[in-house]
């Protein structure tokens, strides 16, 4: 839950960028921070979900800085050989601190122990869930 300061310092690459309202969209795994579409290439039939999502591209070019807010999703994709820096800032608000605490003490942790017990049994628990929670978004929207 930190803001982040993406500074491209040679060569060129994509960024996606996804408000936090459009996780269920991006298949989010639950206990985790990653979603698990490919938007260079998206597979429409198993993720019907991408269709409906709203974002932002943009190119990074060698002295470019963006801004990616705390909570915002972020994809990234490399279009020449390259290296970037990013910076990151707490949020000021108290309640974003105390997600970011939770996010890295407690779901990290709890997401880690539970791939170790179930092991890939934890993943497609997680990956099932993300469909089904893309599955009611996607209703809502129609």
């Amino acid at each position: 839950m930190s803001h982040v300061f993406l500074s491209q310092l040679e060569g060129e690459k994509e960024v996606w960028l996804f408000a936090p309202d459009q996780s269920a969209l991006l298949y989010k795994l639950p206990f985790n921070f990653h979603g698990v579409i490919n938007l260079r290439d998206p597979d429409y039939r198993n993720y019907p979900g991408v269709q409906y999502l709203q974002g932002l591209k943009c190119t990074l070019k060698k002295g470019d800085t963006l801004y990616i807010p705390a909570g915002y999703w972020h994809y990234i994709q490399y279009t020449t050989g390259g290296y970037s820096v990013s910076y990151r800032s707490l949020p000021a608000s108290f309640f974003q601190k105390l997600i970011g605490f939770r996010n890295i003490f407690i779901t990290r942790k709890f997401d880690n122990l539970m791939r170790r017990i179930l092991k890939e049994k934890w993943f497609y628990y997680k990956l099932e869930r993300s469909h089904t929670i893309a599955a009611r978004t996607i209703n809502q929207l129609s």
